[in-house]
């Protein structure tokens, strides 16, 4: 019975969330900017990403090879890789470009915190980790795409796609109270090492998300040289 329950209360609190997305489709659409059915299929394809990779994750966390950890990372990499170069031209060559960028970007971050000892190199820490590094690396290569698209040079698309992760470094703490630092709190964790993990995490997003936009760029350039 308590079981049911527990099901009966997490439904309504996913329904109670999706509400919020339903509601900003039903807007969008009102305006015709033509974001509504992109923002109900991402939150249907979330909602069971997110439920497999709950099923999965305990047996993901009993990897215990590095080689393994890094195949793991590096599908991430493909996968958001792919997901990038749908916003240039879908391109083999730009989604390869794309994944080299976002698997370089690990190679500069992870092995380098986990060598100095800021992070650990155990599976439950650098898988995570590197699946921040290819969402924000997505997100940065799909922003620098879009500024390129509309005319811009190469400094301008790298200046806007770091805006956003520039901005929140800028104001965490007096705006952003960012997840692993209130997650870590409310698990007990003292608010100066909670503020620790936090700050490795967010220069760990910046120098990856850089790196993840130049190497793709210059790599997009190589393999059209090479093509043409």
């Amino acid at each position: 019975m308590d079981f049911d329950a527990n099901i009966a209360d997490t439904l309504i609190k996913l329904f109670a969330a999706w509400l919020l997305i339903a509601g900003v489709a039903y807007w969008a659409n009102r305006e015709g900017l033509g974001l509504s059915k992109k923002m109900l299929i991402a939150s249907g394809r979330g909602l069971l990403q997110l439920l497999a990779l709950a099923f999965v994750l305990h047996w993901i966390f009993d990897i215990q090879s590095h080689l393994a950890q890094a195949a793991l990372i590096a599908g991430f990499c493909i996968l958001a890789g792919h997901n990038s170069a749908s916003h240039q031209d879908g391109a083999r060559t730009t989604w390869i470009a794309c994944a080299i960028g976002l698997i370089c970007a690990c190679l500069v971050t992870l092995p380098w915190l986990a060598v100095t000892g800021s992070i650990s190199d155990d599976t439950r820490t650098l898988v995570p980790l590197g699946s921040m590094i290819a969402a924000n690396g997505m997100n940065a290569i799909s922003i620098m795409f879009s500024r390129l698209k509309s005319g811009g040079e190469l400094g301008d698309g790298l200046k806007t796609a770091m805006i956003p992760t520039i901005d929140t470094l800028r104001v965490v703490g007096l705006v952003h109270m960012p997840g692993i630092f209130v997650g870590m709190v409310l698990a007990g964790a003292s608010a100066i090492d909670a503020a620790v993990a936090q700050l490795i995490v967010l220069y760990m997003v910046v120098t990856s998300s850089f790196t993840a936009c130049l190497i793709t760029f210059l790599m997009m350039n190589h393999l059209n040289k090479r093509k043409a």
